[in-house]
């Protein structure tokens, strides 16, 4: 009961603060930096270059190399068109579960990591526990990069567990991804005489072709079998361009992403994409030299494999009472950890699905076995 009341407490303090990612999050940096201080905790911070946003870093035992860190990010969506039938960012408990914005997605892993650690200071830690809270998850997974390369580099921690809603079970594989937008400037003029412009939109349909054809061959393999589906896929989901419907059009641009399975890179498929560039910009460029198209790549995240360490993950599955990992298609931090040196998994409270929705919500259930499970593992590992 008393962790009950412990990371209730908790999320109730990390909702109120509106950690959209388009604003800063300082004020919940030093918010968590005030409530570790009396129990020890070293902090450290990696800016963002503006200096309005941060990633902490929060150790505690011995500084030596292994021990485990407890990665999340402080960042959450927008509520903005949605239909909450109460404030976003006051929490609501009903008994069962907790109501609030980014109480699954997921300041609810934040709160439990900061309710066990009365208990977990007191330990005699032989190896040291790490926080590492970041920003900017929800853009891309854009902020954390600093964080764990340093974290990578410098502690050499054997495992990070990224809370992300499994429903507390463990992930050990996940696709990655690349996103960004592909713009096309073109000449206008009177849709009359298209020889004498060059329609944007009409070069950008045929970039959207191709892509159409790098879809159709990553459906022929490689394979990741756990993997649903289990090859790599890319998409075009935003289409914008012109300004009349009987002028050239001058500006065209689509948003692209592309879903990778662990052991691939984005590299080639980048290059099939600049290849096409490089097959249309010619035609383009003798009417009008100043025509042209550039690939605007806003967010690059690498896939999740399995670590490698059996024994590691066996215990892990006992610790959470499962019988085996699972892999998802969607990316997250994890695999920038891993990427940067550290073995890492996803498990945290919660159904992926209540992410991001009006009402967004947790069961106390999930954050009591989450509590459970960060407490064994800080016994077994640390």
């Amino acid at each position: 009961m008393t962790l009950t009341k412990d990371f209730t407490r908790h999320l109730a303090d990390l909702v109120a603060f509106r950690s959209i990612s388009a604003v800063s999050n300082l004020d919940l940096v030093a918010h968590v930096e005030n409530l570790v201080a009396p129990l020890g905790g070293r902090v450290r911070r990696f800016p963002d270059p503006t200096g309005e946003k941060a990633n902490l870093l929060i150790s505690f035992g011995p500084e030596a190399s292994g021990g485990i860190v407890l990665s999340g990010h402080t960042d959450v969506v927008p509520v903005d068109g949605q239909a909450w039938t109460g404030d976003p960012w006051t929490l609501r408990d009903d008994g069962t579960r907790l109501t609030g914005r980014g109480a699954t997605d997921m300041k609810g892993y934040l709160a439990c990591c900061l309710a066990i650690l009365p208990q977990v200071t007191a330990m005699n830690l032989q190896r040291p526990l790490h926080l590492a809270f970041s920003y900017d998850e929800e853009v891309g997974c854009t902020g954390v990069g600093t964080m764990a390369d340093w974290v990578g580099a410098n502690l050499s921690p054997r495992l990070a567990v990224i809370g992300e809603a499994t429903t507390m079970q463990m992930v050990n594989a996940h696709k990655g991804g690349c996103i960004g937008w592909t713009h096309v400037l073109g000449k206008p003029g009177h849709s009359s005489q298209p020889a004498l412009g060059v329609n944007a939109v009409m070069v950008a349909a045929e970039l959207i072709h191709d892509i159409h054809g790098i879809y159709a061959e990553m459906q022929t393999g490689p394979f990741f079998d756990a993997l649903d589906p289990p090859h790599a896929t890319i998409q075009v989901n935003q289409v914008s361009g012109g300004s009349h419907g009987n002028i050239l059009a001058e500006h065209a641009k689509f948003f692209w992403e592309m879903r990778l399975i662990p052991g691939q890179t984005d590299t080639a498929v980048l290059e099939r994409m600049r290849a096409s560039i490089q097959r249309l910009e010619p035609a383009m460029k003798a009417v009008d030299p100043s025509c042209g198209i550039s690939l605007d790549i806003l967010a690059r995240i690498p896939p999740l494999a399995p670590s490698g360490d059996a024994a590691m993950e066996a215990q892990l599955l006992v610790l959470l009472g499962e019988d085996a990992p699972r892999a998802v298609s969607y990316g997250t931090e994890a695999g920038i950890f891993a990427a940067a040196g550290t073995p890492s998994v996803v498990i945290g409270p919660g159904d992926i699905r209540d992410a991001h929705q009006p009402d967004e919500s947790i069961a106390i259930a999930q954050m009591a076995a989450c509590c459970d499970f960060l407490l064994s593992l800080s016994k077994t590992l640390t």
